[in-house]
């Protein structure tokens, strides 16, 4: 499947909702978002899909098209010119359009079945039944228009593209909000569509696009975890006119439907804003946009002007967000991968851009979410061991890239990211962590008061024992009792770790139902098995599978530490069979956090909450 949206930076939460609802329904799925703002430069790279900037559309009149057209008019204006420039990147092939405020609820069969038996445009229309006594009553759509622009589809037929065209030469000029003239954006000459496309279909299957607009014919229901709509299965939903800031309203357009008087309205509200929250609405709805909000006035229409202050500070409530992409498998991990070639190729561009000549060291420019500030970061040559052809070194951004303030590398700088990001971690969450004498625990340590940590030191020492004020523990046997934590950290320990599966073990016991556990390792993402480098005998003895590598050891720095392994895809069911579950890897990339070095990783996993779980006895 291949899909595109359009939205302006502020509304990028919502492409990352509609997203994720995409993949959850349809797996693998091909995502553009045409971006109708002017791009940040360091942001576009980061995300698990291809944006595509108004610079690669080709709009000839693109300038008086700013200058003329409000936010909803130019956002809806380049619709015609993204299926072209999509249908270059993938002739022959089907593109789909989605409003970024649509969440798909079910995988769409009936749509795929349509251009399976041939369709070359599939439209659906607002309604399905005559509405004369309804609030959207049917004279409403003689204005607004038969279909709904929400979604559309089309095949790359010449014909198709011929339309496609002239679609958008009457965009450049006729895309404007006018009912007495009868236009309404885009989607008024969306009505000429069944006219002009030979093998439209009209999917009238009411499970999609239900809105505000036709909820008098279609009623929502629930059998067990599966949503309907006249008995039917829900599709997928258009949020359209949803304030997600305040939760009283279901959709600024309409008087009559409202979350207090209908059954199941207020569930899947509810289940759409803590989507959309979780994908860092609170950060992006206050990028300012870069063009007019309403043409030649300048007047923000849309957005309340305390919601245009610009970036937040990385403070508790303003946390700058940091896309990702979830795997659950390598499988899963290698096809996402491969639908964002593109990205990554920039990815790579834009490291090797960054690496002077003829210097072994250098500073980068970002943003410290561990400061909350601009900052500066340090990169050498030091654990290098690739170039690029012209001779400079490929650093190893993983082990670089520290504040020049909190002296914070960036895997571990990404993995707090995440951490204050993904997980509802506050001043009274007991969280242990596998350092203690490092500056990422004096960090933790400031903002969490009932932080635990520990160091491993070789010896005769128990895990509980002090060494010099320290706790000695051994991860593969902990002093902690049962159900001890809410949150579990460990950055690179675990190689060190001659049986991490017992550490897993031990993870999960001292962890409380619905714990989650967050934690890094060196990770070959090629590689579905572990790499084994050493084994620990029963007698002691470590034998060498491969020429022994030592890591720095914060409490030894003069011997440092054995790695045992590297880690492979099977670390994901390790931890399932250990009792985990919702284990996943995170992978990440943002210049503008410099978080270098494509991908980085964070690895996830959660003790599962249920009702005998609820019940036990959790003593700590």
């Amino acid at each position: 499947m291949i899909v595109f949206t359009i939205c302006s930076r502020n509304f990028l939460s919502y492409a990352l909702t509609l997203f994720s609802s995409l993949q959850e329904n349809h797996g693998s799925v091909k995502f553009y978002v045409a971006l109708c703002d002017r791009p940040h430069e360091p942001e576009i790279n980061g995300f698990g899909f291809e944006v595509i900037t108004l610079d690669q559309l080709g709009i000839p009149n693109l300038d008086e098209m700013r200058e003329k057209y409000n936010i909803t008019e130019l956002n809806t204006s380049i619709k015609p010119f993204v299926f072209s420039y999509l249908f270059e990147q993938h002739p022959g092939d089907v593109i789909s359009y989605f409003d970024p405020d649509i969440f798909i609820f079910s995988r769409m069969d009936e749509l795929e079945n349509a251009f399976a038996s041939g369709a070359n445009c599939v439209l659906t229309p607002h309604i399905l039944e005559p509405a004369e006594f309804a609030e959207m009553e049917d004279r409403q759509f003689l204005r607004y228009g038969i279909y709904n622009l929400g979604f559309c589809a089309f095949r790359d037929t010449p014909e198709v593209r011929r339309v496609v065209s002239w679609w958008g030469r009457r965009l450049e000029k006729y895309c404007v909000i006018d009912l007495d003239a009868g236009l309404f954006v885009d989607q008024k000459w969306a009505d000429l569509f069944p006219a002009l496309i030979s093998d439209t279909v009209i999917l009238r299957h009411p499970g999609y696009n239900i809105a505000y607009w036709n909820l008098s014919q279609r009623r929502i229901g629930k059998v067990a975890d599966q949503w309907t709509v006249n008995a039917q299965s829900l599709r997928f939903f258009h949020f359209s006119g949803n304030k997600i800031e305040d939760e009283t309203v279901f959709s600024r357009h309409s008087n009559q439907f409202r979350l207090s008087n209908t059954r199941y309205l207020s569930e899947l509200v509810t289940i759409y804003r803590e989507n959309i929250s979780r994908n860092g609405h609170h950060y992006y709805s206050r990028i300012p946009y870069s063009f007019d909000w309403n043409g030649q006035s300048g007047r923000n229409e849309h957005t309340p002007e305390s919601e245009m202050s610009g970036r937040l500070n990385s403070d508790s409530d303003g946390l700058p967000f940091l896309p990702f992409l979830r795997s659950r498998s390598k499988e899963e991990f290698d096809t996402a991968r491969a639908n964002i070639a593109n990205v990554i190729e920039n990815r790579v561009r834009r490291e090797s851009d960054l690496v002077p000549k003829e210097t072994d060291a250098f500073l980068l420019s970002g943003f410290c979410v561990c400061c909350g500030e601009p900052a500066t970061f340090q990169v050498s040559s030091m654990y290098s061991s690739r170039f690029q052809d012209d001779g400079r070194y490929i650093p190893n951004w993983r082990e670089h890239l520290n504040c020049k303030k909190c002296t914070i590398v960036n895997r571990v700088r990404g993995a707090l990211h995440l951490f204050r990001q993904e997980f509802p971690v506050d001043q009274s969450s007991r969280v242990y962590i596998t350092e203690r004498v490092t500056q990422n625990y004096d960090w933790l340590s400031k903002r969490y008061p009932l932080l635990q940590g520990s160091e491993y030191f070789p010896g005769d020492f128990k895990s509980g024992e002090l060494n010099n004020g320290i706790q000695h523990e051994d991860v593969q046997a902990l002093s902690f009792a049962d159900c001890s934590f809410d949150f579990i950290l460990s950055f690179d320990v675990l190689e060190h770790v001659p049986d991490p599966v017992r550490a897993f073990h031990e993870f999960y016991r001292i962890l409380k139902p619905g714990g989650s556990l967050l934690f890094t390792v060196p990770f070959s993402f090629r590689s579905q098995d572990h790499l084994i480098r050493a084994v620990l005998s029963d007698d002691g003895s470590i034998e060498h599978l491969e020429e022994p590598e030592y890591h720095g050891n914060p409490v030894d720095m003069d011997a440092g530490s054995l790695c045992f392994r590297y880690f492979g895809w099977e670390v994901l069911s390790d931890l399932r069979d250990a009792g985990f579950t919702d284990c996943a890897l995170l992978s990440y990339w943002s210049e503008e956090f410099c978080y270098l070095g494509d991908p980085q990783f964070v690895v996830v996993a959660t003790r599962p909450r249920s009702q005998e779980q609820e019940t036990e006895t959790c003593t700590g």
